[in-house]
């Protein structure tokens, strides 16, 4: 008898502005937003902006700050294929809005600072990242977003960046080490800057070397080889792991992304959305990144006989 497939769940951890919720977006995007729900963790903080403040606490401290309890009990739910009513932080005002009812959906992404900090997220998630963006980085597009989004000046979004150093090394950082897969963002500058790509990134990504999860670096070695990207492959240890490295740069044509993607997602619905959004010329690292990972996750969804589930139809017992 065949039993309700459960949704696949998908984590995303790191700090602030490392690019979490942007990465989330564009995944969603890619395995067509309607399968996807994306479960930002920022709306289950427990204290308000004015109530930290108060409290003298920041919103990474996961107990203090975070009612972890209920996201683990709602990622559970969701991944049972049960609906949950997920509370709301608005940024904006930094309260709380009105509570939400999430429906679930094929996949489930989470996204936010804690997403491996328990073991009761990390057994509920098929894929966990993490993303260690440099530091330079983080900070531009912390400011970036909070300055022009939520209302804060530059000034005060490096303040908090200090204020926070330490919660990010004690909270934070040390999820890394539960990830399979850790994706490293660094300024490129050996990439030149055009009007289509100003800020030119490199991506490495570093991948556990045991476990079904294992395919990114393969990929990549197999596309360098055949010439449709520009890539360097090596093994390091990262947080007590080794992990087999692959640094991607430059840019990739659309015709090689084409033939990576045929490579990489056959029989498998990300390629029909892909598809529709092959317009540009050439692509950078970042959003090459992104189809690989969105392969990763279709096929998590493959059935024991291969065939993909289609958006919206889930077997019954």
């Amino acid at each position: 008898m065949m039993t309700e497939r459960q949704s696949v769940m998908v984590g995303i951890c790191g700090d602030s502005g490392a690019g979490k919720s942007t990465y989330a977006e564009a995944l969603r995007q890619l395995l067509g937003p309607e399968r996807v729900s994306v479960i930002a963790l920022d709306d289950y903080h427990s204290l308000d902006r004015k109530e930290r403040e108060r409290v003298g606490v920041t919103a990474l401290h996961p107990y203090k700050a975070n009612n972890l309890g209920l996201l683990v009990d709602h990622v559970w739910s969701l991944r049972r294929g049960e609906a949950i009513v997920k509370p709301v932080y608005d940024h904006r005002t930094g309260t709380f809005a009105s509570p939400v009812v999430v429906q679930p959906h094929d996949i489930v992404i989470l996204e936010g600072l804690h997403v491996l900090y328990l073991e009761r997220l990390r057994s509920a998630l098929d894929l966990r990242l993490y993303f260690d963006t440099d530091a330079d980085l983080r900070a531009q597009w912390k400011i970036r977003r909070d300055a022009g989004v939520r209302g804060y000046t530059p000034a005060a979004v490096l303040a908090e960046i200090e204020r926070r150093r330490p919660d990010v090394e004690r909270y934070i950082e040390p999820q890394k080490g539960f990830a399979d897969v850790v994706i490293h963002y660094t300024r490129d500058h050996e990439t030149p800057p055009t009007d289509e790509n100003p800020e030119p990134i490199r991506v490495r990504f570093a991948e556990r070397l045991t476990g079904s999860k294992r395919r990114l670096v393969k990929w990549l070695a197999l596309a360098g080889s055949l010439g449709l990207v520009q890539s360097t492959h090596f093994r390091d240890e990262i947080t007590g792991h080794e992990m087999e490295i692959a640094s991607l740069t430059g840019t990739t044509k659309v015709d090689a992304l084409d033939s990576l993607i045929e490579m990489v997602s056959d029989r498998h619905l990300l390629s029909e959305y892909v598809a529709r959004n092959l317009t540009a010329i050439q692509y950078d690292p970042v959003s090459v990144s992104r189809i690989l990972i969105a392969s990763m996750i279709s096929l998590l969804e493959i059935h024991a006989d291969g065939a993909p589930l289609l958006a919206g139809h889930r077997p019954h017992g």
